[in-house]
């Protein structure tokens, strides 16, 4: 990358001479001899022509800063400076270099010789003149500041240290619209040996806001002028400048290295034949304290005998150069460091974990020079660049082969200046006076994993292997060492990781060398490998690997048996000695953990009969066990703890798991051999359903006075887990039932069974209400002769009669009486009572006890209980009993005759209330209107209420029926179609019959095809006229106009329009006249109820009165409304 003349970047590589290349030898495949595709090393020249000649170029984060010669300048600027972000080609900043002041004897100060340093971040630029004055550039700044503090030192090498050191609050607050520029602590190296901290800070314009800049006022603008065109900080630039160390012997140090990860750090000083090591934690330069940093590192080398020197390479040649970079990914916590002496290229390891902190450059090497001492030396990740006068050469850092040689493409005259390398970015320049070339890298690792292949470093073969199949090879190469060296388990290992080795190959190889151990591991991991997809190998696999496992197993026995048998013959031979306890191999429980394991990741893989067969055949009952565990096989583990007799385990079993199935599948086994046990677990279980538990329940039987823990389950099942079960409560009474009326229990376990018979009976303990079976009930109890219960069941079944004779006959009247009592019927509790005290008669003869009877209920008063006694039995003791029964009598007969007289009164008022309705009137005004039309209530028929509102007939029903409930409205419609069926005869017989109206009702099937109707269709199907003109007029018009039908109505009048009747039809006539007056006079009263009851649904009250009330009879809230709605 380059910038060009317009200000961009380009690289030209075509016009460079090819490179000659070489290849390291093949380790694995042939392919490895071939041309790679693209060449690993390329030099490119920066397309830019230099304003002037380059004095130093260095490179740092892809940023480059050029120093070159500005002659002719008459400013009295000595040198320039150009910044350039690689990144961004347009951004660029440019500084000067001013000449520096000189005393008049002194020499004026030049370019040649002059030394440029960069921070690896490229913000921070020292430049050293040969007059020893110093400079401190950055990319803000149009000038280069001079450090007057360190004039006079002979600057020969620079190490910058971490941004994390670098100091914040000491620096003081920036005035406004700038801010703090500050360099990290520097260590700068002289040529006489010493070592110098320093610290760099200037002040800058802020960054400007976005938007227009605000414009200066004019004293602003005046002291820009006056103090230069950007009003710089003029403040001292050099801070906490301080000498930390003097070598002991006075060379120049040629290079320095500060490497710092955390708090200690790593300083490495070169000289042109000794080589420094110092390091130590900092001090507190970090943050915000300005104190020294490296005054901390090298006080203990000041103040003892602290070695410090690495190593001493003596050279007539006087040329010395010192780089670091940082490792790659393989080996973050090393960096590699190069030494170019005289000697040769001294190369180590900065390791950053040493043990000894004193002694941390390892692996140090020292690559002789075949004929030529190079110029200058550079490295990348993998190889020293090697730059002499005319060529480069490019040597690999692992075998010290030849990777690249190549001319340089400089013209006549034009020489190497130097080398620079970017330790951020890996990128290595070469730059004369006139130009700049870029060592482009192209994947210079790819040989990497062949060559540490080849030396058996197979970690970090691994680690550089570019692809999967170089990873195969790599693996399948330290797989065959690690079994050739005898170590077959980390082989089996390092052999899963690989398809290079076909499966076949593998298992022989290992079984070749009787490395069963190592087989089954292998077989173990190529299973973890297998993809779920994969079934039928993850069953072939795993079914075999179980095979192993069970082998090992068997193994691991005997020989635990046979070192057991020696221990016990060892033992024999001398008794004195203390017991010896054996255990078990550790071996074998490791196995036992391993094959638990398998069975739990590959349980789905497994087949369950050939899995099952294999432990059988080994047998192996505890990982028999352990695989039906994994498998969820419950129903053969509880199976072969059944079949084992181990009952408990059977139990423990069931209740770990919730397949209520399983309860029920073996019931009866567990019941018949752990009854106790078996209902305890049972209780536990709240999911189960206890029908089907019964086949199991009937199988226990206690043994006379032992508990029967059937009845126990029945009972908190039944009242504790209040189930409804039939079934249940008739098994539970069954056996409280047997259990009761067995002779051979005890009278106190009888007596506990009859009382709990009793309160299941009457259930007490389910809130009154029985769940068995009421006639089963009482043909197993009447079975057992327990008539106490049969009482009971029989007054529960409300057969109170059978009770009360079954009580009496058992001689038990208090229950008798009880029995009565709960009879519904009066007359039937009383001819109980009567039966119950007829056996207190029969059983007593004595008056005292029937008259104490009698005051238990108050049905029974002394003339129902007189004729009960015999004839012969002296009543004197029912003396005062009869008086007041008389007297009772005469008070009951005042009252019923005090109760006619108010009859008599009532009726009477009732009559003359009758009377007085004939004389009732209302005033009316003449103009009174109606209360629906408006028009006065005498232009036509009127209703008129008690309550003074007043209707016209027709508005009044056209009022109502919008109204009336549906019930009323179908009625009224059924009354209409029944006067309209009354009316069509009348007028067929008077020869003027009429078509059906069209709102005709369905006819008088009538009250089924109206319900058939919503209530709006009910309401059109309403003639409002067709009501008023049948309850006002009657039939005047529809039916009176049929005389012939209606002369019974007017008896004494003529029929008009009639011939008399002959003589010789007359009677024939009377007769049909009769029957016809009979027909007419029934249908005339059928025709007045009709009417009457219509009048009484149309007006039966005052529509608006009633509606009121209704309104008023209505809550002022409706359930529905919301509170939001009322909110005021």
């Amino acid at each position: 990358m380059a910038l060009g003349q317009d200000g961009g970047l380009g690289l030209d590589i075509a016009a460079l001479s090819p490179p000659h290349w070489q290849t390291h030898a093949s380790v694995g495949d042939g392919d490895a001899d071939a041309m790679p595709a693209t060449p690993m090393f390329e030099l490119g020249r920066v397309q830019y022509a230099l304003p002037a000649p380059l004095i130093q170029f260095a490179v740092a984060s892809n940023k480059m800063v050029l120093c070159m010669h500005a002659a002719g300048s008459t400013d009295g600027t000595l040198l320039r400076l150009i910044w350039v972000d690689l990144d961004d080609p347009a951004r660029t900043h440019e500084g000067l270099v001013p000449m520096p002041p000189t005393a008049r004897a002194q020499p004026r100060a030049t370019a040649q010789g002059s030394r440029l340093f960069v921070d690896p971040s490229a913000e921070h630029v020292l430049v050293w003149l040969t007059s020893g004055h110093m400079y401190y550039w950055t990319p803000v700044l149009a000038r280069a500041r001079l450090l007057p503090r360190l004039t006079g030192l002979a600057l020969t090498a620079v190490a910058w240290g971490p941004a994390a050191l670098t100091p914040r609050a000491s620096l003081g607050a920036a005035p406004n619209g700038r801010r703090w520029v500050a360099t990290p602590p520097i260590l700068l190296a002289t040529a006489s040996g010493e070592v110098w901290e320093a610290l760099c800070a200037v002040q800058v314009a802020a960054p400007a806001a976005p938007g227009p800049a605000p414009r200066a006022d004019f004293f602003d603008r005046l002291a820009r002028k006056t103090t230069g065109a950007h009003a710089e900080y003029t403040g001292a630039v050099e801070r906490d400048v301080r000498r930390v160390f003097v070598l002991s012997d006075v060379q120049p140090i040629a290079g320095a290295v500060w490497v710092q990860p955390a708090a200690t750090a790593y300083i490495v000083l070169a000289t042109a034949t000794r080589l420094y090591e110092f390091s130590g934690e900092t001090g507190g330069g970090a943050g915000d304290s300005p104190s020294s940093a490296l005054d901390a590192v090298f006080q203990p080398y000041r103040d003892t005998l602290q070695t410090h020197l690495k190593i001493e390479l003596p050279s007539e040649h006087d040329a010395a150069s010192l780089l670091s970079t940082t490792a790659g990914a393989a080996t973050p916590n090393r960096r590699a460091l190069v030494w170019h002496t005289g000697a040769g290229l001294y190369h180590a390891q900065v390791n950053l974990d040493a043990q000894v902190q004193h002694d941390f450059l390892e692996k140090a090497g020292l690559l002789t020079y075949e004929h030529s001492v190079p110029r200058f030396v550079a490295r990348t990740a993998f190889h020293w660049v090697l730059v002499y006068a005319d060529r480069i050469r490019c040597l690999h850092t692992l075998d010290e082969s030849e990777s690249w040689n190549a001319p340089l493409p400089l013209a006549p005259h034009e020489a190497v200046l130097g080398v620079s390398v970017d330790a951020v970015h890996h990128s290595c320049w070469v730059y004369t006076a006139t130009s700049i070339f870029e060592l482009i890298v192209t994947d210079e690792a790819r040989d990497v994993w062949r060559i540490w292949l080849s030396r058996g470093v197979y970690d970090d073969a691994l680690a550089y292997a570019p692809d999967d199949a170089a990873r195969a090879k790599v693996l399948a190469t330290q797989g065959d060492a690690l079994l050739r060296a005898g170590r077959a388990d980390d082989a089996a290992v390092v052999y899963a990781q690989t398809r290079e080795r076909s499966f076949d190959t593998v298992v022989l190889a290992l079984v070749a060398h009787d490395a069963h151990d190592a087989l089954r591991t292998y077989v173990q991991r190529r299973l973890d490998g297998l993809p779920a997809s994969e079934k039928t190998a993850r069953l072939m696999l795993a079914t075999w690997l179980v095979e192993l496992y069970l082998g090992a197993l068997d193994r691991a026995e005997d020989a635990a048996t046979e070192a057991a048998t020696d221990t016990a013959q060892d033992v024999a031979k001398d008794r004195a000695q203390h017991d010896i306890v054996l255990d078990s191999p550790p071996s074998l429980a490791t196995l036992e953990r391993g094959l638990r394991t398998l069975f739990s990741t590959y349980a789905k893989a497994l087949d369950r009969t050939t899995t099952y067969a294999l432990l059988a055949r080994h047998g192996r009952d505890d990982m028999w066990l352990a695989y039906a565990e994994a498998i969820g096989d419950t129903r053969s583990i509880v199976a072969r703890a059944i079949e084992r007799a181990a009952y408990d385990e059977a139990l423990r079993t069931l209740a770990a798991h919730d397949d209520v199935a399983l309860y029920y599948d073996f019931s009866v086994p567990l019941m018949q051999h752990a009854p106790a046990a078996t209902v305890a677990c049972w209780k536990r279980h709240t999911g189960l359903d206890a029908v089907r538990l019964i086949p199991a329940l009937l199988q226990h039987r206690a043994p006379p006075g032992a508990a029967d823990v059937a009845l126990d389950y029945l009972t908190h099942v039944a009242y504790e887990q209040h189930s409804e079960a039939v079934a249940v409560h008739n098994l539970l009474l069954t056996r409280l039932a047997a259990r009761a009326a067995d002779a051979a229990q005890p009278e106190a376990v009888r007596s506990t069974a009859r009382d709990a018979l009793q309160t299941c009976i009457e259930g007490q303990r389910t809130g009154g209400r029985v769940y068995f079976d009421l006639d089963y009930a009482l043909r197993l109890c009447a079975r057992h002769a327990l008539h106490d219960p049969c009482v009971r069941l029989y007054a529960r079944m409300e057969r109170h009669e059978n009770a009360v004779h079954l009580a009496l006959e058992a001689g038990d009247v208090d229950l008798a009486c009880r029995c009565a009592e709960l009879a519904p019927n009066r007359d039937v509790r009383k001819k109980l009572w009567l039966q119950c005290a007829a056996q207190v008669i029969r059983a007593e003869h004595g008056v005292q006890d029937a008259m104490a009877f009698l005051q238990r209920t108050s049905l029974l008063t002394l003339e129902d209980v007189l004729p009960l006694f015999p004839d012969f039995v002296v009543i004197d003791g029912f003396q005062e009993e009869i008086c007041e029964m008389l007297d009772a009598y005469v008070q009951r007969i005042d009252a019923l005759k005090a109760e006619m007289d108010r009859t008599t009164h009532t009726a009477d008022h009732i009559q003359r209330e009758i009377g007085a309705l004939a004389t009732q009137f209302v005033h009316l005004d003449a103009g009174q209107p109606c209360e629906t039309c408006g028009a006065p209530l005498l232009q036509r028929h009127m209703y008129l209420f008690p309550c003074h509102h007043g209707y016209h007939a027709d508005c009044l029903t056209r009022e109502v029926t919008q109204h009336l409930p549906p019930r009323r409205l179908r009625r009224l419609l059924q009354l209409q179609a029944e006067l309209e069926a009354y009316a069509q005869p009348a007028a067929d017989a008077d020869g003027t019959s009429q078509s059906a109206a069209p709102n005709r009702a369905p006819g008088t099937a009538g009250a089924a095809g109206w319900s058939a109707l919503r209530l709006d269709k009910l309401r059109e199907h309403v003639r409002p006229q067709a009501i008023v003109d049948a309850i006002s007029t009657g039939f005047s018009v529809g039916v009176a106009s049929g005389r012939r039908v209606l002369a019974p109505l007017d008896p004494f009048a003529e029929p008009s329009g009639g011939a008399r009747a002959t003589q010789p039809a007359a009677a024939h006539a009377a007769a049909d006249a009769a029957a016809q007056d009979a027909a007419s006079l029934q249908m005339l009263a059928d025709v007045d109820a009709v009417r009457s009851e219509m009048n009484a649904i149309v007006a039966g009250a005052c529509p608006q009165c009633t509606l009121a009330v209704q309104q008023l009879a209505q809550p002022l809230i409706d359930g529905k409304d919301d509170d939001v709605a009322w909110v005021v």
